[in-house]
């Protein structure tokens, strides 16, 4: 690494002003990382990583300027949201240059139904402001509140809605990127449709979205609603066969076995001991119908609650996706987690890991379309189903041999891991597009300046030299 020339931050101070430029302190180290701790084999590899300047450009004319003075000065950039993501995205491996675009925060436009948005705003405030113009995110991670839609397109694939709409990757969903490229002379390139794949879930290496268009779907009043039961496969006859009703206007169908909702300690006055349980996120004019047809499968429903509109807490989705993850780590350090996408068979390979694993493997399920965050890519080829259990099972980690150990098993009998203990890109899941990814990178990152290490695959890494990645 090299240091930070002087006459850099002071144009950069001259750029964005004093106070959006941090170059020491708790805040440099704050804004240097993201929930990368999440992930027992990232967090030894990633503590020691951080910027030598984090810049927050408030307007895209600046970061277009801040983009080209760290260009002529071959300076790494690294693109950040609201550092909700949890495989180090934005954690530089090289120092450099932390871009902080959390100021450019605008909702440009909602109309026709089609939110363009910069990429620092909150899927909270767009949520908001499309219910209220009588629309709703099609999909959204469980950070939604404070997650940015830029960091969420980089970094994230799906998430609460993605029972209905699939993830950011499925067909439609975003309308358009406008990227940033890093450049002496930094030009803006919009992708449209499906041309628009090729930039989402890379991590800021291939460009910078400085505009964002996605599609968004018709607003529903919703009930949030958990059930419980005694016996597991009885629970999950019921919420499986409820996932794959077209009827149902579904935003979200999670379950849990137990002792994962021990966890949740909000909710303790309201859970069966022992039981798991199951939640979703259902048409209110459906509600009703849904919690008889429980009680007809001996299932009992234990809270029935509506989605406030505008929303505001308590939400149920605070406790599924990654959130269940973090309730555990609460309760337990030693707990982490993997992202699975289970096959027709998802029962056999229940049991399964659980004859491998005894005791080392809690279920936690999703259910998703094909294209949905757990089956990425042309691994939605491998199940046919519309409707398939992904989940983000807890692992009590014991060592990292024994989690490759379990990764192994579960390449064994079908189970696709997208794995969330490595910060490279190409590691992290299936990219059947990485090819176009990495063209995409050529034309907008000359230098290979974005993000350097992180697309694995990328030959020229001006850095690789100075300090070898984890």
């Amino acid at each position: 690494m090299h240091p930070m020339p002087e006459s850099l931050l002071a144009e950069l101070r001259a750029l964005v002003g004093a106070a959006h430029v941090i170059d020491a302190g708790d805040a440099l180290e704050k804004l240097s990382k993201d929930f990368y701790w999440y992930s027992p084999v990232l967090r030894p590899q990633l503590e020691d990583k951080r910027a030598d300047v984090i810049v927050r450009p408030g307007t895209v004319a600046e970061a277009t300027a801040v983009v080209a003075a760290c260009c002529r000065a071959r300076v790494p950039v690294v693109a950040r949201g609201a550092g909700t993501g949890n495989y180090g995205q934005c954690v530089p491996l090289y120092g450099g240059a932390v871009l902080d675009l959390s100021r450019l925060d605008r909702v440009l436009a909602l109309e026709g139904g089609v939110a363009r948005v910069e990429p620092g705003a909150r899927l909270g405030t767009i949520e908001t402001a499309a219910r209220a113009a009588g629309w709703e995110l099609r999909c959204m991670p469980s950070t939604w509140v404070k997650c940015t839609m830029g960091g969420f397109l980089c970094g994230g694939s799906g998430g609460i809605g993605s029972i209905t709409w699939g993830g950011n990757n499925a067909p439609g969903n975003v309308k358009s990127v406008t990227l940033l490229t890093c450049e002496e002379t930094p030009r803006l390139l919009r992708l449209e449709e499906g041309e628009s794949l090729r930039a989402l879930h890379t991590y800021g290496t291939t460009g910078l979205m400085v505009e964002i268009e996605v599609r968004l779907a018709p607003k529903i009043e919703y009930d949030q609603l958990i059930f419980s039961a005694p016996d597991w496969d009885r629970l999950l006859d019921w919420t499986d066969g409820a996932a794959r009703r077209g009827d149902w206007r579904k935003r979200l169908v999670t379950q849990f076995e137990w002792p994962i909702p021990s966890f949740f300690k909000p909710l303790q006055r309201i859970l069966r001991p022992g039981e798991p349980v199951t939640f979703l996120l259902l048409d209110r004019a459906q509600a009703e119908e849904a919690v008889a047809s429980s009680a007809a499968s001996g299932l009992a429903c234990v809270q029935r609650t509506p989605l406030p509109d505008p929303p505001r807490p308590p939400f149920i989705t605070d406790y599924t996706w990654n959130h269940t993850t973090l309730w555990a780590m609460k309760s337990d350090p030693a707990f982490t987690y993997l992202q699975a996408g289970f096959g027709p068979d998802f029962r056999g390979q229940f049991a399964e890991l659980r004859r491998r694993f005894p005791g080392e493997i809690l279920l936690h399920l999703e259910w998703t379309v094909g294209n949905a965050k757990m089956m990425r890519g042309n691994a939605a080829g491998l199940n046919p189903e519309a409707i398939v259990v992904g989940g983000i099972p807890l692992v009590h980690f014991r060592s990292e041999e024994r989690l490759r150990e379990i990764l192994r098993c579960c390449e064994e009998i079908g189970v696709f891991i997208a794995n969330p203990h490595t910060c490279f890109l190409e590691e992290g899941g299936r990219h059947p597009n990485i090819a176009d990814k990495r063209a995409l990178k050529d034309e907008v990152d000359p230098h290979g300046l974005l993000n350097p290490g992180k697309m694995k695959t990328y030959a020229h890494n001006p850095f690789a030299a100075d300090l070898a990645p984890p």
